[in-house]
């Protein structure tokens, strides 16, 4: 197995850092605070910009031809521009003030596909949605406990529901925008913590944010197969996203939540951000298209 020694990339520690995210036309690194309520950029010349949302923030996916993103918010997305702030809202996912969307992503004909969860219980009780264009929201799997890491990968999509410690694979219909045929594609062992943010690389293979696992891994999705493992000093490791001009660097986010203070002392730099340079190549992201 090969492993990876990640660097520090900002020692500002978070509550919830999640969302990890690579803007290409701005050339920025974004991420989030959920519990903070605030969203961040930083270009490569360190220079961070800090947009105080006023209610959690997730996930945030570019917006085709717009210079704009969308963010999940609440139960709500909603259009967002560094320069104007938030804008329209596209949809209402809940409107129980008892959930919040987490994490999600688009698919490659340009719909949004983003997972709720509530924010105490967390039992089967949200759901993962697809949003195609300006039509109201399709529930496409029901009963999900904390919905994260949405991939594809050709006519495959790849997602996990962390509580089930397992990441699926699903038969994907461009042209309808649905999935079938779930098969499990990874197991993680208890002793590496639970599946959370997840990225692919060109070759296919899933990059996993370990909740718990002190890590980002590698997994194959074919064989179920553990490859590599990017050591972070860190116990909750969020969230996972290739970027930069050549898709080689990686920024990693942790967070501090319900950790004990025995443990924030054995990791101090819990709810920092990380980076790392990889031998492989990350997937252009995908954009919400009208």
């Amino acid at each position: 197995m090969e492993i990876f020694q990640a660097s520090l990339f900002s020692a500002e520690q978070y509550e919830l850092g999640e969302g990890a995210f690579w803007w290409p036309e701005r050339a920025v690194w974004c991420w989030v605070d959920i519990l903070g309520h605030t969203l961040y950029m930083q270009d490569p010349a360190g220079r961070r910009s800090t947009f105080h949302i006023g209610e959690y923030v997730s996930v945030m996916v570019p917006v085709a031809g717009s210079g704009e993103l969308l963010l999940g918010l609440q139960g709500r997305v909603v259009r967002f521009s560094p320069e104007q702030g938030l804008g329209r809202m596209l949809t209402v996912l809940d409107g129980n003030p008892g959930m919040r969307c987490n994490d999600g992503g688009c698919d490659p004909a340009g719909r949004l596909w983003i997972g709720t969860m509530h924010l105490i219980t967390q039992h089967d009780n949200g759901a993962l949605y697809c949003v195609e264009g300006n039509r109201p929201p399709v529930i496409r799997l029901a009963q999900v406990s904390i919905p994260n890491g949405i991939v594809w990968k050709g006519d495959l999509m790849y997602f996990t529901d962390t509580a089930t410690n397992m990441i699926q694979e699903y038969r994907y219909d461009v042209e309808k925008g649905t999935v079938s045929q779930p098969r499990r594609a990874v197991t993680v062992p208890a002793e590496l913590g639970s599946p959370d943010g997840m990225t692919i690389d060109s070759e296919g293979m899933l990059w996993v944010a370990h909740w718990g696992g002190r890590g980002v891994y590698r997994w194959n999705p074919v064989s179920g197969e553990l490859l590599a493992h990017i050591e972070i000093p860190a116990l909750q490791v969020s969230s996972c996203i290739f970027g930069g001009p050549d898709m080689q660097d990686m920024l990693i986010t942790t967070a501090r939540e319900h950790m004990t203070a025995e443990q924030l002392q054995q990791y101090p730099l819990s709810g920092s951000l990380f980076h790392v340079k990889l031998p492989y190549k990350g997937l252009p992201v995908n954009y919400f298209k009208y």
